[in-house]
């Protein structure tokens, strides 16, 4: 005769891959909806107002809870795909980089935006400066 601690065993191991399936679950939901605030959050303290207008996406990827990623695309100049994102790995440890991008090829540059001006000077080694230096007639469009 099978032993009822068995059949106890059996229920309390569904149950508990059913509990941590429905966890899995509820976090893929909210992770990318935390993600994308804690970026626009972040981005506008160290970026000021205009970073409101970011267009935040998460990752498709679900990550570690400990950990949040976002991205925003800027532009794609002369073959140069401009994005800023946005990572918080725990411990209050935010971190905002610009990666420049080749569309044709495999290559990438990363920098930590440490500011505003700090951005500017990023984007002034840029194919796009040409179009956004205010002293040549860069406008917003």
């Amino acid at each position: 005769m099978t032993h009822p601690l068995m059949f106890a065993a059996a229920k309390r191991l569904v149950t508990e891959e059913e509990r941590r399936t429905a966890a899995r679950e509820h976090a893929f939901r909210a992770w990318g909806p935390r993600a994308v605030a804690a970026a626009s959050k972040y981005a506008r303290r160290l970026l000021g107002d205009e970073a409101v207008t970011l267009d935040w996406q998460a990752p498709g990827v679900l990550h570690l809870e400990e950990q949040l990623q976002a991205s925003a695309s800027l532009d794609t100049v002369a073959g140069q795909r401009l994005e800023l994102h946005y990572s918080w790995e725990g411990e209050g440890t935010e971190r905002l980089v610009l990666r420049r991008s080749c569309t044709s090829c495999p290559s990438q540059q990363v920098d930590v935006v440490a500011s505003l001006e700090h951005l500017g000077r990023l984007l002034a080694q840029t194919p796009a400066w040409r179009a956004i230096n205010p002293r040549d007639g860069g406008v917003q469009a």
